[in-house]
């Protein structure tokens, strides 16, 4: 019996949200292996951090939830969609091949919560993290995003499958 598109979409959101939560903290100590602070703006900051992070994030997202969706469609294993889908004028202008819709999500990401985070903080009066605070920073926001964007690339694959 096929599963429903938002069961689905939970389903490989939390996945793609788990991973994050612990691959990201993760890459950040590989990178600050002697847990330095590190600056909010500058050589080695949170800023670059978050904009490399948002878009290989959202680009390695879409290319395995592309992928699953587009077999789980295949086979059946989704329900089929009825139209109107939430978005729909707007997912179907987004390509449709995975490796040009991440690159896409990643750089529109990249653009939008690097800006965010960096405003917030500077408002804030943060000018740098401890490093335990940065890697809570990396495990709280890279699960949200990470869901987010399971969900846009299912919801892009399924809108074309319906067309």
């Amino acid at each position: 019996m096929p599963q429903s598109m938002e069961s689905f979409i939970r389903k490989n959101g939390l996945t793609a949200a788990i991973f994050n939560i612990v691959l990201n903290p993760f890459f950040a100590w590989l990178v600050n292996r002697e847990m330095a602070d590190v600056p909010l703006t500058g050589d080695g900051s949170a800023l670059i951090d978050t904009a490399i992070t948002c878009f290989i994030l959202s680009l390695l997202v879409t290319l395995f939830i592309s992928a699953d969706t587009r077999r789980a469609l295949k086979s059946g294993a989704i329900e089929s969609a009825t139209p109107p889908l939430p978005g729909g004028r707007l997912l179907h202008s987004l390509p449709g091949r995975p490796w040009k819709l991440g690159i896409l999500l990643g750089l529109t990401v990249a653009v939008v919560v690097t800006p965010c985070l960096t405003g917030l903080f500077s408002v804030l009066g943060v000018t740098s993290f401890s490093f335990p605070a940065f890697a809570l920073l990396k495990a709280v926001y890279t699960p949200l995003l990470a869901y987010a964007v399971a969900r846009w690339v299912i919801l892009r694959q399924i809108s074309a499958a319906a067309a």
